[in-house]
């Protein structure tokens, strides 16, 4: 007698999931490194996420077209998001080398003032921005209070500026665009990391100022004990050419 045994279907194993990680993260980098590449000064770090992008999007895309893959689309959009910000960059950096190239070389000598000696109170533009200087306060040896205070290296020089857009357009404004002078012409760069975090109303990182408005400034500086500021120099951006006020008596 012969005995049959039930026929079973072949078995198939199961198809690989589609490996879509590469167009993914081309589409998160290229997204993050062109919102990036419009800000200035911490817009440096948008040129590593484009490039990764470009990367991850060119083998996100040939994944893709193998049949690996089922986000063309969204690889094709990482691709687009990090090529329009290498663009920006590119055109940042290339503004900033001009900017630096046509700069003459800085002298230890204290910067001079024009005949008509502008000081504190007296509205000065540059650019977009009409500046006026309203305080100077020096000595300071901290901000902020609890776990926000900061301690100054030597001591800080904190200067009160009044910033009004008399442009057409918004302009963004920050401390980190500032230049203190002492009589040595030694040059300070403002602290924006001690005024973002102790003094949380500084208005003096990264501010966009609409035409016509104005915000009250308050730029820090963390210069060696003693030191008295002789000029600060305004900027309305890192690529203007900025203008003196005295800060002495």
């Amino acid at each position: 007698m012969t005995q049959y045994m039930p026929q079973y279907p072949p078995h198939y194993p199961p198809p690989s999931p589609p490996q879509n990680g590469f167009g993914t993260a081309a589409f998160v980098l290229g997204l993050l490194g062109l919102l990036f590449s419009f800000i200035p000064i911490i817009g440096v770090i948008a040129w590593p996420l484009v490039l990764l992008a470009l990367v991850f999007g060119g083998i996100g895309l040939a994944k893709a077209g193998s049949g690996r893959a089922t986000n063309r689309g969204l690889a094709i959009a990482g691709l687009a998001c990090a090529a329009f910000g290498l663009l920006i960059c590119i055109v940042y950096a290339a503004a900033f080398s001009a900017a630096v190239s046509s700069t003459p070389t800085a002298t230890a000598t204290a910067p001079t003032a024009s005949a008509e000696q502008v000081g504190i109170g007296t509205e000065v533009q540059d650019g977009a921005f009409a500046f006026t200087v309203t305080k100077v306060d020096t000595g300071v040896q901290s901000l902020g209070q609890s776990y926000l205070r900061t301690e100054a290296q030597g001591s800080y020089v904190l200067v009160h500026v009044t910033v009004r857009n008399i442009g057409t357009e918004s302009q963004l404004f920050t401390g980190s665009n500032q230049t203190l002078f002492d009589a040595q012409g030694r040059e300070f760069d403002a602290d924006t990391a001690a005024a973002m975090m102790s003094v949380p109303d500084s208005e003096s990182f990264l501010t966009t100022i609409n035409p016509g408005n104005s915000v009250n400034g308050l730029l820090v500086f963390d210069v060696p004990e003693g030191v008295a500021p002789t000029y600060i120099e305004l900027h309305d951006s890192m690529f203007s050419s900025g203008v003196l006020v005295s800060l002495a008596g």
